[in-house]
Parts: structure tokens; sequence; C-alpha cells
């Protein structure tokens, strides 16, 4: 909805068109550093207007990028689950691995992971027999 004059629209655009190479964020500087030397009124009026179009072509520029972000964070967060579910049905079929619970008698690293002293956690058999073995862990019936 435009209410400027028709005489304005042709300044406005006529410093649009004169920088219509340039970054958006260029042309609100060059536009700002014209608006500090310029003393004739209406031509004053006109650089006013040319920012505020230009303010608006940027905040839509941000606008776009923001919404092109959160597709791509969508379809990556997707793959993540699809590749998770996947991941799951893999270890389903393949691992039936059998799991004994035990107690930690003393802080230990599982996996990489590190359990503090009495907690109860669950093992691949494996990894059951080496903490028992090694005095860290033992078996909860």
């Amino acid at each position: 909805m435009e209410t400027l004059a028709p005489a304005i629209l042709e300044i406005r655009n006529s410093f649009l068109e004169r920088f219509k190479n340039e970054k958006l964020d260029v042309i609100s500087k060059k536009l700002t550093d014209l608006f500090d030397v310029e003393k004739d009124p209406v031509k004053k009026i006109g650089l006013l207007a040319s920012r505020v179009e230009t303010i608006k072509k940027r905040i839509n520029q941000i606008h776009q990028d923001e919404n092109k972000t959160k597709i791509i964070q969508q379809s990556s967060n997707e793959e993540k689950e699809v590749q998770a579910e996947n991941d799951i049905n893999k270890n389903e079929i393949t691992n039936s691995e059998t799991w004994i619970r035990v107690i930690m008698k003393e802080s230990s690293e599982v996996n990489g992971v590190r359990f503090p002293e009495g907690i109860q956690i669950d093992v691949t058999e494996d990894d059951s027999k080496k903490l028992i073995e090694s005095g860290k862990a033992a078996i909860i019936s």
C-alpha cells in the first residue's frame, strides 16, 4: 500500500535504481550517508522512503533465511529420526545378546560412560563378566 506522492516515489525509485547492484546493507549505508549531506527536503524524504524500502527487503531476506534454516533443520532432524529408528531396528535384529543387571562396587567406566559406585546398570553379558572379574561390580539377582 503506497501512500507516497508520485514525485517522492520517483525519487525513491531513482535512488534504489542507482544502487540496484549493491548488497542491501551497503545500500542502507549509502542512503544514510546521502541523507546526512542532502539539503533538499523533498530529496531527503525520497531518501527516507528508499531506506524504508531497503529495510523491508532486508527483513524479508532475513525471514527467508530463517525459514530455510528451519526447513534444513527439520529435514536434518527427520533424517536423524529415521536413522535412529533404523539403528534401533538393526540392534534389535543383530543384538540378541542377553543383558545382565549389575551393581557397581566402585566407580568405573563402561563403554565410555562413567558410573558411580552403588548404581545399578544393565550391561551385556560380556561386559558383566569383565566387570565382575575385575571386582568392580556384582550381579543383582
